[in-house]
């Protein structure tokens, strides 16, 4: 195993007791010694030397949500990335681009994403989806990724019609006179598209996560959160695992009744939770559960659970799931050592998703065993101080907070400062598959300017680093840099304390190093 010091360096530890250091000393994986230049190098006389020529370390970054496979398979173009389409004609050719090149290898077209702001319900719609290529089925998600506009050819396959139910978790938009599928499909509305459309193959999905996971490396990030775990993400993560060709720690959330995460029915759901210890591996923990209690907040579809403004109550005609039941599932799960991310983007559903952990509490954590509320970007002021009350992780996804048509979608949100002066341990999801990369440092840059929201530089790199690991019980060995953990950590191209907000937008990753294995290294 390696032998290695790294040193001329600015260490930034996050560790409270030695917040800085100049040099490490890493061997077998783990950090040994680390602290000033000249007592390491003198420790380490037979280790490999790498000189940093001044550069900031820092630990690697944890993504706490994210779609690797779905967001690698549409980078390869197993689907068609839209390029923030403005017009029907932009739209269209971009479309038939894509089947230009493809129409040999696909027999279906799904896209994304659009803006349903600018594209609205009378704008775009299935008549004219139906002529930009005849015969075709076409399905494109709106930039939600909760919403898709399908033409009549991918209704037809997929048997929906004017007979099918439209339900509160599977809503199908239907003309008021016709009654007709408008071809506007919402929330679980959509899933039989896919259900019914061809899938990929083991070995295509077992290339697309291995670059997923190197595309991650880039930009640092070195454990992710999988808030869409399916058999098919678990076979190809275990597969590359047994390889040794896994570079991210990963901890697997498997939906739960969340068929638009799992694309699959209630059954197959149960029965790949039921067998998930096959799929564990020395990089791959399969120990996390997905649930969603409602949909999406952003404009112009509003699906999520919001409170009521004058009974301060939650309005539930969009929750789906039920309390009830959910809570007794949350009290299984916690004896079996799962963790559970619940998907809530309204104040209501925050709300609830902290009520049914409160009422699941019955049941006693093991030690770093903790619960997230999934999105958490409107929580109301009742709920801030509960999430440190019940030891509950604010998930703050997706990070989109400084983009500004999703800022015009969302409106006010992300209470960053409010929130950790309640004392919540917040960590910070990508939703890599909504932005067209996993890169997070324009999102920390995006935190040092929200507003009355802002945290400082050193609050948000501790939410992207150690906030992580103690989410999903890693604390002990990784999320900061000290004597016993694991050497995982990443170079940068400059020092982001003494850069402006937008120099550190801009920073980019010179190398990264999992448990001393380095997985990236920037040419030149």
């Amino acid at each position: 195993m390696n032998n290695s010091v790294y040193y001329n360096a600015k260490f930034h530890t996050v560790n409270q007791l030695q917040p800085w250091a100049e040099a490490m000393w890493v061997k077998d994986g783990k950090i040994l010694a680390i602290g000033d230049h000249d007592e390491i190098l003198n420790l380490a006389t037979d280790a490999e030397k790498y000189d940093l020529k001044g550069k900031l370390v820092m630990p690697g970054i944890h993504d706490a949500h994210t779609h690797l496979l779905k967001a690698a398979l549409l980078r390869l173009e197993y689907s068609c990335q839209l390029n923030d389409p403005q017009t029907l004609q932009e739209l269209a050719q971009q479309l038939k681009a894509y089947w230009e090149k493809y129409a040999s290898k696909r027999t279906w077209i799904f896209a994304g994403l659009y803006n349903p702001l600018i594209f609205t319900a009378e704008l775009l719609t299935r008549e004219w989806l139906d002529q930009v290529i005849p015969n075709v089925p076409i399905v494109i998600h709106d930039f939600s990724f909760h919403n898709v506009m399908a033409n009549s050819q991918a209704l037809h396959l997929a048997g929906i019609t004017r007979d099918t139910p439209s339900t509160t978790r599977a809503k199908i938009e239907k003309d008021p006179i016709t009654g007709e599928p408008t071809g506007i499909l919402r929330e679980g509305g959509w899933v039989k598209l896919y259900m019914v459309a061809p899938t990929e193959t083991d070995e295509e999905n077992k290339f697309a996560l291995k670059m997923a996971a190197s595309i991650c490396n880039q930009y640092g990030i070195t454990s992710a959160q999988e808030a869409s775990a399916t058999r098919s993400f678990l076979t190809a993560a275990k597969s590359l695992d047994d390889d040794d060709e896994l570079t991210l720690d990963l901890i697997c959330h498997i939906p739960w009744k969340a068929e638009i995460m799992s694309l699959s029915d209630r059954e197959e759901d149960e029965r790949v939770i039921a067998e998930r210890a096959q799929y564990a591996s020395k990089r791959v923990m399969v120990n996390g559960i997905k649930v969603m209690l409602d949909g999406t907040s952003m404009a112009p579809t509003f699906s999520h659970v919001p409170l009521d403004p004058i009974s301060d109550e939650p309005i539930t005609y969009n929750l789906l799931l039920d309390s009830n039941e959910l809570t007794e599932k949350i009290r299984e799960w916690t004896e079996e050592g799962l963790i559970v991310k619940s998907h809530c983007t309204g104040y209501g559903s925050v709300r609830i998703g902290l009520d049914n952990y409160e009422n699941a509490n019955n049941v006693e954590r093991q030690t770093g065993q903790f619960h997230d509320i999934a999105h958490a970007h409107y929580v109301s002021a009742k709920d801030r101080s509960r999430f440190a009350e019940l030891d509950i992780i604010a998930e703050m996804s997706p990070a989109i907070w400084h983009i500004p048509e999703y800022q015009q979608a969302l409106g006010k949100a992300y209470d960053f400062r409010t929130l950790y002066d309640a004392g919540a341990t917040m960590t910070i999801g990508t939703d890599w598959l909504l932005p067209p990369t996993p890169n997070l440092f324009p999102a920390l840059a995006g935190i040092l300017q929200h507003g009355d929201e802002s945290v400082p530089l050193d609050v948000a790199v501790r939410i992207m680093t150690l906030n992580g690991a103690i989410a999903v019980g890693h604390s002990h060995r990784t999320g900061s840099l000290e004597v016993g953990k694991e050497a995982t950590f990443i170079v940068l191209d400059r020092n982001i304390f003494e850069s402006s907000p937008e120099e550190i937008a801009e920073t980019q990753v010179i190398t990264t190093v999992l448990q001393g294995q380095h997985v990236f290294q920037r040419a030149n």
